[in-house]
């Protein structure tokens, strides 16, 4: 064969062999388990209260204590963040949440990153407070502490949490965009146009018609959705100057608090008109007494949610400007490492190497710069990593070109570029070597017989990273040293023993030690006509063995087939959340979930009397008996009302709104005392479904009391069940799951769990659900304490009081999600032994658990 085709053959089978060398490392990673199980050990580090464990929706864990009662949630990063990997691979981690989703704290479960890096990262207390606090759904991430060293296997463990915590920073309670015309009502009248203002995320530009800025508009949400008022959260928009910093104007945008106190903060101009005094840098720290920050009068707490939401809004902004440091940093080293790299060309193939100065001023660079600052070095760790896990592009972009570099540059140029000129530990030998009268000469042989060294232990790495998977490479190299320093005592060590050794014999360790330049010098040609040699033998021979045992590895039990995808979309609405589950592949789940957000959302905008923007809040408002015009949808829903009210003589009634709103029920919130006989009886007279006068030809509903109100709350989170299962049909979804507020809705069959009420977090049934809803009203979960008395929500509209009750939970079944969940209330209502009656007449499918424990099914 001629030189010229040994020569190609030669320069192609190298990079040839290490990508079939790669691809026997990643043939030879065993194949990921998951996320373990979790342990109540695990859980009660965080809660110590725990006594059970629950499985929730989106692979969440619910801690609960000895009643039943759900004290926070455990979640971990695998599998969803696997692909997110450190240094050399990925890291499972265990968050814990309390139940506004703030992170309670975190624990590395498992990782395949570098293990020095991980063990720098548990012992060091800083790095796991810097989440503490932190809500990834409303909140910028934390500013990371405790990383020196560690920095990609931090981030990567940051990122995980992000994304599987979903840290999208918009709000679920609040999801309406801003307008141009909230921009002129916050006195910026002249706005044509918003903008996102990319650095400060929640905050928009506002313009003009020729491009120039106005200000700013700033909402409260999502950073103040968990400051509570009286009954819920506010969205505020502030108006901020074009400097960023003074506070011009505060409106109330939207609320879930109630009505009445909000409309008195909203009529108080002197209170909204005094929260402009402080700048923005001074709302991030602001302490409302020492800054004499007073409420509204009567509607106290309300004033101070308004203006906690600021103050969190803009403690925000400082966290992520802290933040930002991180990414600055980031930012900082990448471009050292650019520069780096431009350097290390330039002594590779311009003459500046052979200047003495110039490589002295280098090799000092290089210690100082590269390795104790940047600790930019490629490993056989480095490497193996990436071939059993993928390339982290996306967190050490400099680090791959380093390593493509390293790779490369020998094999293209015959120069070995990383070892002479990027290395610092070869520059550290280098610069220790400098004194030659401390130089002990080898003889033949001993050379001969050292320099081996490096290929054998490059070919025992190979063979023990096939053989043993979780063996960590670094630990045969000296190079975590200079990340890592004294933490990496085996690094270390190596580190030292080499560098001394140097002293006395030139570039000992390069010469007589280093698998990873033994790597770097097998891709390298010597010459234009260099053919095959005795090193690719050796390789070739490596990798047939390295083949032989990954094929010789006992084949796993072939998997059952994949069940269908399932696709998971959450969000929130009536003072609740949602989960809808949709099998099958090949939609835009973003989509559907702002299709699905939208309209959760206008059901509960336009129909729940908590909301002043409904037909149901106006219906109440309105003091007089003349008709009162309605949608079709409320007329439907007030009908099938006064269908269960007739069914259960009265105990179900859609007008028990004010008594419910006297119990602490209502928009009105919880009230510290239970009312008195003659609230109860001043009452009364507005409560009945015969008050109503319905007519649904000319939809209207009229009063037969002024004070008669409806209360829509025991059939919306079904009704809306069923409006986004018509959203999935229309989409063309023919199997999918609807869960709002623990109702459900299926389409195809799914199986389901039914609680246990006498003893929550265990299952009493787990049916399978298909094509049919099942609804369950309970009193099990709803009990509270009034003056040292249990009370419970299923008021009788005849007293006005709790009734007694013989019913612990009814669960019905039924064609749509609404009957379920209207029957199940007026079951609740009517109490076990007329429910019964009931359930026979109207042949409903239910099943009935009484105030002792006895269980009653009917139907299937």
């Amino acid at each position: 064969m001629a030189a010229g085709a040994q020569a190609w053959i030669a320069r192609l089978w190298r990079p040839l062999a290490l990508a079939a060398a790669a691809f026997l490392l990643h043939a030879s990673d065993p194949a990921p388990q998951g996320a373990p199980a979790l342990s109540l050990a695990q859980a009660r580090a965080f809660f110590p209260d725990a006594s059970r464990l629950k499985a929730a929706p989106d692979r969440s864990v619910l801690a609960l204590d000895v009643f039943g009662n759900r004290i926070g949630r455990l979640v971990t990063t695998s599998p969803e963040a696997d692909g997110i990997v450190g240094y050399s691979g990925p890291t499972n981690v265990l968050v814990a949440l309390d139940n506004d989703d703030r992170v309670l704290g975190i624990r590395i479960l498992s990782s395949e990153d570098t293990a020095a890096h991980v063990a720098q990262l548990k012992s060091d207390p800083a790095f796991a407070a810097s989440f503490v606090g932190w809500t990834p759904r409303t909140r910028p991430a934390p500013k990371l502490e405790g990383v020196a060293g560690s920095t990609l296997t931090a981030y990567a463990v940051a990122e995980s949490v992000q994304q599987r915590l979903s840290g999208t920073y918009a709000s679920l309670r609040f999801p309406t965009p801003l307008t141009v015309e909230e921009a002129k009502s916050a006195g910026l009248t002249d706005a044509a146009s918003l903008e996102t203002h990319s650095p400060r995320r929640g905050w928009h530009r506002v313009k003009d018609g020729g491009g120039a800025t106005l200000g700013f508009l700033v909402r409260t949400s999502p950073s103040g959705d968990e400051a509570t008022g009286y009954a819920g959260p506010t969205d505020t928009l502030v108006s901020v100057a074009p400097d960023a910093r003074t506070i011009r104007k505060v409106l109330i945008r939207s609320t879930y608090d109630t009505a009445d106190y909000v409309r008195r903060v909203k009529e108080d101009p002197a209170y909204l008109a005094s929260l402009t005094r402080w700048n923005v840098e001074e709302w991030a720290a602001l302490d409302f007494n020492r800054a004499g920050l007073e409420g509204v009068a009567g509607a106290t707490m309300t004033s101070f949610a308004v203006a906690e939401g600021m103050r969190r809004r803009f403690a925000d902004d400082r966290r992520a400007a802290a933040a930002a440091e991180d990414e600055r940093e980031s930012w900082l080293r990448r471009a050292a490492a650019g520069l780096l790299l431009l350097g290390a060309l330039a002594m590779a193939f311009t003459p500046l190497h052979g200047n003495p100065k110039v490589r002295l001023v280098w090799q000092l660079f290089l210690v100082g710069g590269t390795g104790l600052w940047l600790g930019q070095l490629v490993s056989l760790g480095l490497f193996s990593g990436w071939a059993r896990h993928g390339l982290p592009w996306k967190a050490a972009p400099e680090l791959v070109i380093l390593g493509a570099v390293a790779l490369l540059a020998p094999w293209a140029t015959r120069k070995q570029l990383y070892c002479h000129h990027v290395c610092p530990h070869g520059a550290a030998q280098e610069l220790l070597g400098r004194f030659r009268g401390l130089h002990r000469p080898l003889s033949g042989p001993t050379h001969s017989w050292l320099s081996k060294l490096p290929s054998w232990s490059l070919a025992g790495a190979f063979l023990t990273a096939l053989a043993l998977p979780s063996f960590d490479l670094n630990r045969v190299e000296p190079f975590d040293a200079w990340i890592l320093g004294v933490s990496a005592s085996i690094p270390l060590g190596l580190a030292v023993v080499g560098l001394i050794a140097s002293v006395f014999i030139p570039q000992a360790y390069c010469k007589y030690g280093c698998p990873t330049g033994a790597l770097l010098k097998f891709v390298r040609t010597t010459s234009s006509d260099e053919g095959l040699t005795r090193r690719d033998g050796v390789a070739l021979a490596l990798l047939a063995a390295g083949g032989v045992f990954v094929l010789a590895k006992p084949e796993a039990a072939l998997p059952e087939p994949p069940p269908p995808a399932v696709t998971e979309i959450h969000g929130a609405a009536f003072g609740t959340t949602w989960t809808v589950k949709v099998r099958g592949e090949g939609f835009d789940a973003d989509l559907i979930k702002r299709e699905l957000e939208a309209e959760a959302n206008r059901v509960e905008f336009s129909l729940s009397h908590w909301r002043d923007s409904s037909g149901t809040y106006d219906f109440n408002s309105r003091d007089t008996d003349r008709p009162f015009g309605v949608t079709d949808e409320l007329m439907q829903l007030v009908l099938l009302g006064r269908r269960l009210g007739e069914a259960t003589e009265g105990d179900y009634d859609l007008t028990v709104a004010p008594l419910l709103d006297l119990w602490g029920y209502g928009p009105s919130g919880k009230r510290p005392k239970a009312p008195t006989d003659e609230e109860i009886a001043a009452a009364l007279p507005a409560v009945g479904w015969k008050n109503l006068v319905t007519d649904a030809g000319a939809l209207t509903i009229a009063k037969r009391h002024p004070r008669t109100a409806l209360d829509l709350g025991s059939l919306l989170q079904g009704h809306a069940a069923d409006r986004l299962a018509q959203i999935l049909k229309a989409e063309g979804h023919d199997e999918y799951l609807i869960e709002v507020g623990g109702e459900l809705l299926a389409a195809g069959a799914w199986r389901v769990g039914l609680e246990d009420p006498m003893n929550p977090g265990r299952q009493l049934d787990t049916p399978e659900l298909k094509d049919r809803a099942l609804a369950v009203s309970g009193l099990y979960r709803a009990r509270r304490k009034l003056e040292g008395r249990e009370a419970n929500h299923i008021l009788s509209p005849r007293t006005g009081k709790p009734v007694t009750p013989t019913l612990e939970m009814a669960a019905v079944y039924a064609p749509n999600c609404v009957l379920a969940d209207g029957w199940s209330t007026a079951l609740m209502a009517a109490g076990f032994e007329k429910a019964k009656r009931i359930a026979e007449r109207e042949r409903l499918d239910v099943v009935l658990v009484t105030s002792d424990g006895k269980v009653w099914k009917r139907g299937n």
